[in-house]
């Protein structure tokens, strides 16, 4: 008897294991937990009661870092400012059509409002007299200031520049600066772009 009801058991599991693999959309089961399932839907500039803040769009928690990006690892001090001119390099590898095509782009697009098309600090904004022009890539001290002092104020802005750091990723500021260097150089700059390829973001 022992042995049937065994053998009974067995069957009866084998058969639910086994029905329970094949789906008919018009019989779709039973929902044990309908509440995961059917999850209620915030907009993203709504209360939520979930959060303890009530806020449906929660920040990043403090220190996480986006998948694949960039962590730039100088701080935003005078002596940071100093330090990146010997640690930091162009990683990037990029061609002649690169330069000419995206970075004048990205130059354009975030740069010239301001330093103008040509580079010589007669932007748009400072023609209406919003901000005072910014000093021309073609002087002593930005022909000849470092890669890493570059990209460091690219990263948190210098004087009455602000940071692009959150409009630009990681390769787009190396193209960017390399753009304005093609423009020193057609100038009369000594400096090629430096580079060694990488296609991190």
């Amino acid at each position: 008897m022992a042995k049937l009801n065994k053998i009974l058991v067995v069957t009866v599991l084998a058969t639910l294991l086994l029905t329970s693999c094949f789906r008919d959309y018009r019989k779709p089961g039973r929902e044990y937990m309908p509440d995961m399932a059917h999850s209620t839907a915030y907009d993203a500039s709504t209360l939520n009661p979930v959060f303890k803040d009530g806020v449906t769009n929660q920040k990043a928690p403090e220190g996480s870092i986006g998948r694949g990006k960039y962590v730039y690892p100088i701080p935003n001090t005078p002596e940071g400012y100093e330090l990146a001119a010997t640690a930091i390099t162009n990683p990037f590898t990029f061609t002649a059509e690169e330069i000419k095509g995206d970075g004048k782009k990205l130059y354009n697009r975030n740069c010239a409002i301001c330093h103008g098309e040509q580079g010589d600090g007669q932007g748009h904004l400072p023609s209406i007299d919003k901000f005072p022009p910014p000093p021309s890539y073609f002087g002593d001290a930005l022909m000849s200031l470092p890669d890493g002092k570059r990209y460091h104020s690219v990263m948190y802005g210098k004087g009455m520049m602000g940071s692009y750091a959150s409009q630009l990723d990681h390769r787009e500021r190396w193209l960017v600066l390399s753009y304005v260097k093609s423009m020193q150089l057609a100038k009369g700059g000594t400096t090629a772009p430096t580079a060694v390829a990488d296609t991190t973001n």
